[in-house]
């Protein structure tokens, strides 16, 4: 795992943790993801595809004004794919992945005219939680250069600006004492060093599987979405150190 890329995620992520409006939270995030070409991005919950009122469950919102109000205008959430697709999956997708198969043609609509309201490109991170409806943070922009072994990345930052924004609504914060075990954090101390689960099983003498229940349980108990996410979090509540 690249350091200078952890350096750069803990820096975001420490910018998103020190504002507590949602407004700013989401400008960070897009400012954060500027590089790859995001430049708006709305979090929100999803409710059922007829729900009139769907634009009531917004959390924050920075799409283009003129995009936003044609999108409501023409019920475009009804139909909209990349919606529909959040509701049932837990994995990041581009939206590429949707207008390269064919769509109905109402939902090829909104991609279209996505596109010509400079909304060309764009990336999900779709959020299920319990007891709780779907959510999604997607980014988008004209233009987008994200290769996809950084979509750990995104997500991750995507992930904690979400939870930073509930946090700011409820006055919660994380819990400060220590959560992981000694064997956890060590395997996660390796994982940042950018040793795959097979070196590391190799270097503490233990089975892989053994490796990776360790990093499974480590994602559990810092509810991270990946191994990047894993080891940010870690730093972040100072579990284990670069």
């Amino acid at each position: 795992m690249d350091r200078d890329l952890i350096f750069d995620i803990l820096g975001a992520v420490q910018r998103i943790d020190q504002v507590t409006v949602a407004e700013v939270i989401v400008a960070e995030l897009c400012t954060c993801l500027q590089r790859y070409g995001f430049t708006a991005g709305l979090i929100t919950r999803l409710p059922v595809p007829h729900d009139k009122h769907w634009f009531e469950q917004i959390i924050v919102n920075s799409w283009p004004r003129s995009w936003y109000e044609h999108y409501n205008a023409q019920g475009h959430y009804r139909h909209d794919p990349c919606a529909e697709r959040s509701r049932r999956t837990v994995d990041p997708f581009f939206w590429s992945e949707l207008t390269n198969q064919p769509l109905g043609r109402r939902s090829d609509v909104v991609m279209h005219e996505a596109a010509e309201f400079g909304l060309r490109q764009g990336l999900c991170v779709p959020i299920h939680s319990p007891f709780a409806s779907p959510s999604v943070v997607t980014v988008s922009g004209e233009f987008i250069n994200l290769p996809p072994a950084t979509i750990p990345v995104v997500e991750t930052l995507a992930l904690h600006a979400f939870r930073a924004i509930q946090r700011s609504q409820n006055g919660k914060h994380d819990p400060g004492a220590p959560i992981l075990s000694g064997r956890e954090r060590e395997i996660l101390q390796w994982t940042s060093a950018g040793k795959t689960a097979w070196e590391i099983s190799c270097i503490l003498d233990i089975s892989l599987h053994t490796v990776n229940t360790h990093l499974k349980n480590v994602r559990y108990k810092l509810g991270a979405a990946n191994r990047t996410h894993s080891v940010v979090e870690a730093l972040r509540r100072n579990e284990i150190q670069l």
